[in-house]
């Protein structure tokens, strides 16, 4: 293009000099007229590029703005999936609590059950010792009752033993030997003799307290209780001295109720757990 522009510069300087032909003239001036077209060619191709080039520019403007946009986007898209990842990572620690929770009411919904099948089956029990024991319930050598969800079969001293004395009365077989029998019966199930006295103290070389007078006491009747046919196995004793009263020690009457030997069935402790349902944490 700039030899172009010389070029038409130097012909239009032969013309205006004069210093050329006739023939030269035309020549020249037919070359400067195609040297017109082309400069004007030249400029329209130009104006073309330039147009090319805004458009460009503006294509580019647009594309950086999409840009901008789609980055825009791809920032709330990444913030949206974090945020998904922490409801997905909640509702699975929500899940797994859930499961935990399931598991747990499934554990003490079974507890209950065989609680209550504990229950039932006591109750039978119970029902049975009443029955087996009708006679001499009637006739106030004992009494059976359901204490703490424990049977209990309460005898009076004075129908086993002397006062202070540990050594069993003759009549005492022939008292405890249908409660044997009904001992046996439940061969599944654990018996506690526990020895209870009022709290007139006693103080000899065999008996230097009430709590080894209670505890001889209910050794006496365990052992005369195997030799009629109990399991050895399934039979304990205790001695609770005059600490467990039922009643207050300040009558002949509730002295009289305090003395007493006591066979308790305990309750199946297998179906027991330290997590019972409804304790509180």
């Amino acid at each position: 293009m700039t030899h172009r522009i010389l070029t038409i510069t130097a012909l239009l300087s032969m013309l205006l000099s004069g210093c050329v032909s006739s023939g030269k003239h035309e020549a020249t001036l037919a070359e400067l007229d195609t040297m017109r077209q082309s400069l004007g060619s030249a400029q329209d191709e130009i104006s073309r590029n330039q147009q090319q080039i805004e458009k460009t520019k503006q294509a580019l403007a647009s594309a950086q703005q999409q840009i901008k946009q789609t980055e825009q986007e791809l920032a709330a898209a990444r913030k949206k999936v974090t945020a998904t990842q922490d409801d997905v990572t909640k509702l699975e620690a929500k899940k797994q609590a859930l499961q935990k929770e399931l598991s747990a009411s499934q554990t003490q919904l079974a507890t209950l059950r065989e609680i209550e099948a504990e229950t039932t089956r006591r109750n039978e029990i119970y029902a049975q010792f009443v029955n087996r024991l009708k006679t001499m319930i009637d006739g106030g050598q004992l009494t059976v009752s359901i204490e703490q969800g424990r049977i209990v079969i309460n005898l009076p001293n004075n129908v086993l033993f002397k006062s202070g004395s540990a050594n069993l009365n003759p009549e005492s077989t022939e008292a405890l030997t249908p409660i044997a029998a009904a001992m046996s019966q439940f061969s599944d199930r654990r018996f506690q003799i526990e020895g209870h006295t009022d709290n007139n103290p006693i103080k000899t070389s065999r008996f230097p307290s009430n709590w080894e007078l209670s505890t001889s006491r209910a050794l006496a009747v365990v052992h005369l209780l195997t030799d009629l046919g109990v399991s050895s196995e399934n039979i304990s004793a205790a001695g609770f001295g005059e600490f467990h009263p039922r009643s207050k020690n300040d009558t002949k009457e509730g002295r009289q109720l305090n003395r007493r030997i006591e066979i308790i069935m305990l309750p199946n402790l297998d179906i027991l757990s330290n997590e019972l349902p409804g304790v509180a944490s």
